[in-house]
């Protein structure tokens, strides 16, 4: 295993080997072409010495310029893509251990998800095909590694995938020249810049959390903003860190779009005075700065809240792991609205409400548990290929899938859950005993999801329709849950 020590060996060293061939797979043409290539980097993230990282960078073979856009910091660049278009990826691996990657909330095949089998070794390579199905929104990269997929993400592997729809330009929405992604993630960093990963046995049980906030791989990160309406498009890319978003000002949040895309008229603007956002979760809000004096500066915070849970919530929440508490408010980021004539925005119009689960077909129940400093799905923890009679689903044929977080025990703690291969809807969420309803009343539940959070006591229901053949994972997104082995595979039977 390739432990922190080994991670600065290699960077003093200068890294690994240069440039690899490449490698064509298929003679059809994509609409957009472009090689990702994982490799050793330093970035200055702090004052003083840089800091040793990973980083995803990417280069446009063939297709449209602005597919492929750099990022402001060491996070991979952002994809932007268009509904409909072919897209190929050629990875390459110039990290000294295995990887492959993973298109967090895209309906791609089986081959093209990023399962942890399809894992390549350093120097390698491994191309994705696929075309691009998903709704207009947010969606995002990282790596998928068994065991070690939150040492990966930690040191900088994740970037950004936008969507787009021509119908956008319809809705009201700020135009793109006003949009700004929000990459949340927290950081332990030690006395020589470097990002401290320690592994160790709580933070195997609590997951990676740190004091230091980075948005998008920027510390201290400040946007000045103009006095009109903005589209941010938040992600928290965080290993472990639950958010409860809110303005310091108190304004109200608007929120317009979650995990899978837009929210449909029917269900209507989510308007929250905070939302909650547990890791692999994304929101679109719409934030009109023309409320705002000119000149004025407000920021984006997390509030404190009940970490829930028996005694080992408790600590999370008081922070007795080190790298601050679960619960710890947090400055995430400054917004200086500049001194101009303000800029009245639109109403926004959301779409109406595309399609929905069908009628149960068949039932799925998982039962989530954390005993021995390892998290458990229904008594069982991750094998390659292993898949269990209550793990197999038909194509087409419409699921309700319940997942039960027990309230007992002093490991009880909430739980980010994850997907592959669907998108779902929220059906119910009953039964949470959670200390303080801080957190549940942030939770935005309705739209398309590939991500939940559940919190102890509760049990949630989610429906959707498999709609492609192949062996899938659902897991905890508490990367270091994931990692001890709380993630199964579900497979998708044509």
């Amino acid at each position: 295993m390739w432990t922190r020590r080994d991670f600065v060996r290699a960077m003093a060293a200068g890294g690994v080997a240069g440039a690899l061939p490449f490698l064509s797979h298929g003679a059809s043409v994509p609409d957009v072409d472009l090689r990702l290539v994982a490799s050793l980097d330093r970035a200055p993230i702090f004052p003083g010495a840089e800091t040793p990282i990973l980083r995803f960078s990417g280069e446009l073979i063939a297709g449209r310029p602005d597919a492929l856009k750099p990022s402001p910091s060491f996070l991979g660049p952002t994809l932007d893509l268009r509904r409909g278009e072919r897209i190929r990826v050629h990875f390459v691996n110039r990290l000294p251990e295995p990887s492959i990657v993973h298109w967090h909330g895209m309906l791609v095949p089986e081959r093209a998800d990023g399962h942890p089998r399809f894992a390549v070794p350093s120097g390698g390579t491994y191309t994705y095909d696929f075309v691009v199905r998903n709704p207009a929104g947010t969606y995002f990269y990282h790596p998928h590694p068994h065991g070690r997929t939150g040492f990966q993400v930690y040191y900088g592997l994740a970037g950004l995938i936008t969507v787009r729809e021509p119908f956008e330009s319809g809705m009201g929405l700020p135009p793109e020249a006003f949009e700004l992604p929000l990459v949340i993630q927290d950081r332990r960093v030690a006395r020589d810049n470097s990002l401290a990963y320690a592994g160790g046995m709580m933070d195997a049980m609590n997951g990676m959390l740190g004091d230091t906030m980075l948005v998008n791989g920027l510390a201290n990160a400040a946007f000045p903003v103009s006095p009109r309406a903005y589209r941010l498009r938040v992600l928290n890319a965080s290993n472990a860190r639950i958010y409860k978003l809110a303005w310091s000002d108190g304004a109200p949040i608007t929120v317009v779009g979650t995990d899978g895309g837009f929210l449909s008229a029917a269900e209507g603007v989510q308007t929250r005075a905070y939302v909650t956002l547990a890791p692999s979760e994304r929101v679109e809000i719409v934030e009109d700065f023309s409320r705002r004096r000119p000149g004025v500066e407000i920021a984006l915070v997390s509030l404190p809240f009940s970490s829930g849970g028996g005694m080992m919530g408790g600590m999370m929440g008081r922070g007795m792991m080190g790298g601050g508490g679960q619960s710890d408010e947090l400055l995430l980021a400054r917004f200086a609205v500049r001194r101009e004539p303000p800029v009245k925005g639109d109403p926004v119009r959301l779409p109406a409400a595309g399609e929905r689960a069908a009628g149960a077909g068949v039932t799925a129940y998982t039962e989530l548990g954390f005993a021995r400093m390892q998290g458990f799905l229904n008594g069982r923890t991750f094998a390659i290929d292993a898949v269990a009679p209550d793990e197999r689903l038909r194509v087409g044929q419409p699921v309700v899938w319940t997942f039960a977080n027990p309230p007992a025990g002093m490991m009880a703690m909430p739980h980010p859950m994850h997907i592959h291969g669907v998108q779902f809807r929220i059906l119910e969420r009953s039964g949470s005993r959670f200390a303080g309803r801080d957190l549940a009343e942030g939770i935005v539940s309705v739209g398309r999801k590939d991500s939940f959070l559940i919190l102890p006591g509760e049990q949630v229901r989610v429906a959707f329709t498999p709609s492609e053949a192949g062996l899938f994972l659902y897991h905890c997104h508490n990367l270091e849950h994931e990692d001890g082995g709380m993630m199964r595979n579900v497979l998708f039977e044509a």
